[in-house]
């Protein structure tokens, strides 16, 4: 019951907030003229749940849901996931930089590392 609402004022638009703001229904905008910011945050941001119902609020046209790597914070299609924390990497690391696991080495497929017997004729 506690939406998360972000108002954002810069050049660089944020997909984690904007994706945890859409996901819990809270409300995710950025003005278009920063003459009205305090009219944004008065009449957006401070009503209560109850009477966003009856507002017209501004929802996003659409929403980036593609992860983003922690250790440079850009979006990327595919990588790899801490098993412990769940925090997404675009490269393999060693250790987790969220957490600490020491990540180990992939098993290797056992049938590949033993020569094959030669039946006997």
């Amino acid at each position: 019951q506690v939406p998360i609402d972000c108002c954002y004022v810069g050049s660089h638009n944020s997909a984690f907030l904007q994706q945890a703001s859409y996901i819990i229904g809270g409300v995710y905008v950025k003005p278009q003229y920063l003459e009205g910011l305090y009219q944004y945050l008065a009449t957006v941001f401070a009503v209560d749940l109850h009477s966003r119902s009856f507002l017209q609020l501004l929802r996003p046209a659409g929403v980036d849901f593609r992860a983003l790597c922690f250790c440079h914070k850009t979006t990327i299609d595919m990588g790899y996931v801490c098993s412990v924390c769940l925090s997404i990497f675009c490269k393999h690391h060693d250790k987790c930089s969220t957490c600490g696991l020491v990540f180990g080495k992939a098993q290797s497929d056992a049938s590949s590392d033993h020569k094959r017997k030669s039946p006997e004729t």
